[in-house]
């Protein structure tokens, strides 16, 4: 019998072998086999993530492209009253043109400008067009600057659309910015979309909970995430000066009364599973519509490897629930 030592609700962990499990798919088993630190010495300290921009841009745009050839699509770039977006229509012409979905892209607030990994598929899947934000970044632009170019996008979409055919989503990063923007959306008055998607995400990017002390957004591989207050925490340089008990900030502590209907989607090996968990709970008990779906064995943002089966099902899912309340059906 395996047994772990505990003290004072401190577990120790020690040597535990952890195998890939037979609950996934054959696609899903090597994804998880992948070290991506394999090349690193082990005892390289972190790197602050905003200096990883350079390096990791050709990884965001080689994910652009495997996306774009799973899920054809065109792309333009274009400006939004002085914020730099994405148009992304899918191949072939947009099936729905009175519904817009707006995506805010993923990269721990300090990074991912251009990333389309999560808008591609979004787009082709359900026939809408995509508006993806480019959101300044951290630690440049601290907290509000990434909400308030949100809320000049929507704003701008109001112009032409309802919101009742509006939806907000968004991964990681993104998907935090998405709750944090609908908490802004309802300070300034304006009228809510008619569903968000916070996709590994949660309510409150202060406090990421219980997962967070032993995942890392690889999974089990890779440093563990800093505390906030590390000056190598991109969170940390995200919130800056800002009252970490604001509603504006984290949503979870905010009146969730009339939040939109919400999906939530995570994995078993995701850092920031208990901040979806206590996120989805939050809703509930709020009386909110909210659907929270666990992946086996998956990590943070799984879906951005579009060829497992595993991210196949999370996009058709995240497509069928955003057209069911956009009142639309699968072409």
């Amino acid at each position: 019998m395996r047994s772990y030592k505990v003290e004072n609700g401190v577990v120790d962990l020690g040597r535990v072998h952890l195998d890939v499990p037979d609950t996934i798919s054959d696609e899903a088993k090597a994804y998880l086999r992948f070290d991506p630190n394999q090349q690193m010495p082990e005892d390289a300290p972190p790197v602050p993530m905003w200096l990883m921009r350079e390096p990791l841009a050709p990884m965001f745009e080689w994910l652009n492209q495997q996306a774009l050839e799973a899920f054809p699509c065109d792309i333009v770039e274009t400006t939004i009253d002085g914020v730099r977006c994405h148009r992304i229509t899918p191949k072939g012409g947009v099936r729905h043109a009175g519904k817009l979905l707006i995506n805010l892209h993923g990269g721990g607030f300090v990074m991912g400008s251009g990333s389309l990994v999560e808008a591609i598929p979004i787009a082709a899947e359900t026939g809408c067009e995509v508006i993806a934000v480019d959101y300044r970044l951290a630690p440049e632009h601290p907290f509000p600057a990434a909400v308030d170019d949100i809320v000049t996008v929507y704003r701008d979409a109001l112009k032409t659309y309802s919101p009742s055919d509006i939806v907000l989503f968004g991964t990681s990063a993104g998907g935090f910015l998405t709750a944090m923007a609908i908490m802004r959306f309802k300070q300034e008055g304006l009228p809510l979309p008619v569903a968000c998607g916070v996709f590994t995400a949660g309510g409150d990017v202060t406090q990421l909970g219980d997962t967070f002390n032993y995942l890392t957004l690889s999974g089990f591989y890779g440093h563990l995430g800093a505390p906030l207050d590390d000056p190598q925490c991109e969170r940390g340089v995200f919130v800056g000066n800002a009252d970490r008990n604001d509603p504006l900030l984290a949503p979870i502590k905010g009146d969730l009364s009339d939040f939109p209907p919400t999906l939530l989607v995570t994995g078993t090996r995701d850092a920031v599973l208990s901040s979806a968990a206590l996120f989805h709970r939050a809703l509930r008990k709020a009386g909110r519509d909210a659907d929270l779906h666990v992946f086996e064995a998956m990590p943070h943002g799984f879906w951005f490897s579009v060829a497992m089966p595993e991210s196949r099902e999370a996009i058709d899912l995240m497509a069928r629930f955003f057209e069911r309340h956009l009142g639309i059906g699968a072409a």
